[in-house]
C-alpha cells in the first residue's frame, strides 16, 4: 500500500479546517507526534485504527482502492465535478428565466438589456468569439418570454455558452 496519497489527503484536510497537529491529536484520541509521522511519512507501520480515527476526525473516509486505481478514480471524480457545475449553470440560469417571468415587464427588459450591453462589450472588446457572441445574441433576441425560454430549452450549445455568461450581474444577486 502506498502511504503518499493518505498522508497528503490527512495533511489537507487538516490544513483546510484550520487544525493544528495538536488539535487533531485530541479530536482523533492519537498524539501529536503521531499525527506528525502520519503526515510526514516517517511512520513505517501504522495501526488502520488509528488512521481510520483520524480520517473520522477529520471528516473522511478511508477506502481501499485497486492498485493502480487512484488516478481513474480522480479522472472520474473530475468529471462528475464538471458534470454537477452545468447543472447549477442550468439551474441558476433556470432561476433566472423564471425572476424574469416574475418581474415587472420595465424591470426585466430592463435586466435583458443589461445582458445585451454585456455581449455588446464582449463583441467590441473582441473578449469572445463571433460565434458565441452571435450564439448569445440569438438567446437574448425577441420579448421577454422568448428571452427566459431560451434559459430554460437546453441545445448543444447550452453548457458551454453558460460558462460565460452576460448575466453574471444577475445571478450573483438574485432578487426576492
Amino acid at each position: 500500500m502506498r502511504y503518499s496519497g493518505l498522508r497528503a489527503a490527512l495533511r489537507r484536510a487538516r490544513l483546510q479546517q484550520a487544525l493544528t497537529q495538536s488539535a487533531l491529536a485530541a479530536r482523533s484520541g492519537t498524539s501529536r507526534v503521531t499525527i506528525a509521522r502520519l503526515e510526514g511519512g516517517s511512520a513505517g507501520d501504522v495501526r488502520l485504527g488509528t488512521v481510520l480515527r483520524v480520517g473520522e476526525a477529520l471528516g473522511l473516509e478511508v477506502a481501499a482502492v485497486p492498485l493502480g486505481a487512484g488516478p481513474v478514480l480522480e479522472r472520474h471524480l473530475a468529471r462528475e465535478r464538471e458534470r454537477v457545475r452545468r447543472l447549477e449553470r442550468r439551474l441558476a440560469h433556470a432561476a433566472l428565466a423564471a425572476r424574469l417571468l416574475a418581474a415587472r415587464p420595465a424591470e426585466a427588459r430592463a435586466l435583458i438589456a443589461a445582458a445585451r450591453a454585456a455581449v455588446d462589450r464582449w463583441e467590441r472588446e473582441r473578449l469572445c468569439s463571433r460565434h458565441y457572441v452571435a450564439r448569445w445574441r440569438a438567446r437574448l433576441a425577441g420579448p421577454v418570454e422568448r428571452v427566459a425560454r431560451a434559459l430554460v430549452e437546453p441545445d448543444g450549445w447550452t453548457d458551454a455558452i453558460f460558462q460565460t455568461t452576460p448575466w453574471a450581474f444577475a445571478l450573483e444577486h438574485p432578487g426576492p
